[in-house]
């Protein structure tokens, strides 16, 4: 099907998905009165994933949907998901051999970042119906969200942007050279 597409295509395929999710039956599921918004979570997979600058090219991206369907004004959610992804990319520079469990962590506080990061963005803007939201229940929910579903986020983002998974040191210095 898109075997041969580039990043753009299927990052847009991925975008689009979470839209329908989100829009579609994502509103009507909601743990603890919260609906937990699908694009938050694929900005922070696409960090993990991709780096700071496919997370950030992949968090604009998020960002750009959600502003064509959340009543905010228009590059807020654009301006906060092109953070968290350069942030989420940033921080698995550090930990380059972390553990799916460990990442399924981050996840989870990038997520709660995000949300964090959105309603200072509401309070700087005085936006009364972000600011009055219950956000740390929103933040926790989110958290719980990403940490259960970043193992499967993350192999879709991997396709989307195209990533090949890296080989260990150990592996290639294996088959180089031998010694001994």
């Amino acid at each position: 099907m898109m075997a041969g597409a580039g990043p753009i295509p299927r990052s847009a395929l991925v975008i689009a998905l979470a839209v329908m999710v989100h829009v579609g039956f994502g509103a009507h599921i909601t743990p603890a009165g919260v609906i937990v918004d699908p694009l938050v979570l694929i900005a922070v997979a696409g960090g993990t994933v991709g780096g700071r600058s496919s997370g950030a090219s992949l968090g604009g991206g998020c960002g750009l949907a959600s502003d064509l369907i959340v009543h905010t004004p228009f590059g807020m959610s654009m301006l906060v998901l092109t953070l968290v992804g350069y942030v989420s990319g940033t921080i698995a520079d550090q930990l380059p051999s972390a553990g799916r469990a460990v990442r399924a962590m981050i996840a989870g506080v990038l997520a709660a970042g995000a949300i964090g990061m959105f309603g200072c963005a509401g309070w700087l803007m005085d936006l009364v119906y972000v600011t009055e939201a219950p956000l740390v229940r929103i933040a926790i929910v989110t958290a719980i969200a990403a940490l259960a579903a970043n193992p499967l986020l993350e192999r879709i983002v991997r396709w989307a942007l195209v990533v090949r998974p890296s080989m260990s040191v150990e592996r290639t210095r294996g088959r180089g050279s031998r010694s001994g």
